[in-house]
């Protein structure tokens, strides 16, 4: 991290919350200055394991800086408390919210997402380094993105790291606020930030019948796609056995020209694997190709159709009609049209301003569609 603007924050050794004697001084820290809004980030392991968890929580208040480590047995609920009562400043929260509601089912009551007040803004870049160089003459170091954030101890690159990822927010969040006030959008950026809040943050049930069709599944043939079924199972037992993401077990080229290899009759494990497998995996991986040559064609998986659509000239005809009022609205607001609506929510519009056989009002786009309101009011107001 480098900034020349910004000097005393760059120059702050931030502190590392590893034992329970230096929560309590964050806590007590947070708890003296309740109105505070704290800045807010998390770092994980997905790159490095199968069972992704937060290997770091990264807060900033008043130029101070505090990485607590959620690996080091601490209880956290005190800490989660404080922070559920106050705006938290974060940088693309959706996934952040995600990692915290899964792994302590934590919910803030308030947010300020960076990256959506600099999307409402109209900003061609939206990443944290973009945002951070143009604002605040900031340069962040992203060397460390893709770090082994489970290993202890830290390394002081990847403490000074993080750290930056945090220091600068309150400063940034400044500017973006008064901007979005300056053009009449804070309340835009409310209700989006409301409405990230209040989504559904549970991961996705499995699914058999589908988890296992990777990007280019479906140009395989169903005999193929039979072995591609198989393998993809032995590659994730691998992965859960040792807690590595499926890729270091496999990579899914490597699963697509397997499978057709063997479909094709090659039945050599030495043959289709060019590197020695471990044995308790070679054995795994043969049960799977005898389990997938022993299947009927009847068994063999079709390819994934998507939903058949029939051709509907009106709909079609108010779509186009909805896009081009959008994207009229977003050229005079400097605004990217796909922030503003979707094609999916222009069908959704669509669909229901035929179904009443006249123009909805906002408040009825709103209830009839879950358009953000202040989309649904521009939307409609671009009729006249």
């Amino acid at each position: 991290m480098s900034s020349t603007n910004d000097k005393t924050y760059a120059e702050q050794t931030p502190h590392l919350i590893a034992d329970a004697d230096s929560l309590g001084r964050l806590v007590e820290d947070l708890a003296a200055h309740p109105d505070d809004d704290v800045a807010l980030d998390t770092e994980a392991d997905s790159f490095h394991h199968y069972f992704e968890k937060v290997c770091l929580l990264q807060l900033a208040r008043a130029g101070t800086a505090w990485l607590v480590d959620p690996l080091a047995g601490l209880d956290l609920a005190p800490l989660f408390g404080l922070l559920s009562r106050r705006r938290l400043l974060l940088h693309g929260a959706d996934y952040d919210l995600r990692l915290l509601s899964r792994g302590y089912g934590f919910h803030p009551r308030e947010i300020f997402d960076t990256m959506l007040a600099a999307q409402l803004l109209g900003q061609k870049e939206i990443g944290l380094a973009a945002l951070l160089s143009g604002r605040l003459g900031v340069t962040l170091d992203k060397s460390s993105q893709r770090a082994d954030w489970s290993r202890r101890p830290l390394t002081t690159i990847l403490v000074t790291y993080a750290a930056a990822d945090v220091l600068h927010l309150h400063a940034l969040v400044a500017l973006l606020e008064a901007d979005l006030s300056a053009k009449g959008r804070l309340e835009w950026h409310a209700e989006e930030c409301t409405r990230l809040l209040a989504q559904d943050l549970a991961p996705a049930p499995e699914d058999p019948e589908t988890d296992w069709r990777i990007k280019g599944s479906n140009a395989l043939s169903a005999k193929e796609r039979a072995f591609l079924r198989e393998l993809w199972s032995a590659r994730e037992e691998r992965a859960r056995a040792l807690d590595l993401p499926p890729f270091r077990v496999l990579h899914n080229e490597t699963l697509l020209s397997l499978s057709r290899k063997a479909a094709s009759g090659e039945q050599d494990l030495a043959a289709l694997f060019p590197r020695p497998v471990p044995s308790g995996f070679a054995g795994r991986l043969r049960e799977a190709l005898e389990t997938a040559r022993a299947l009927p064609p009847t068994a063999w998986p079709p390819a994934r159709r998507g939903e058949i659509v029939r051709t509907e000239p009106e709909l079609e005809k108010a779509v186009y009609g909805l896009k081009a009022r959008r994207d009229a609205v977003a050229a005079r607001l400097g605004l990217d049209p796909g922030v503003l609506a979707s094609r999916a929510a222009l069908v959704d519009v669509a669909r229901a301003e035929l179904a009443a056989r006249a123009p909805l009002a906002p408040a009825e786009l709103v209830a009839a569609t879950g358009l953000s309101r202040w989309k649904a009011e521009l939307l409609a107001g671009a009729r006249s």
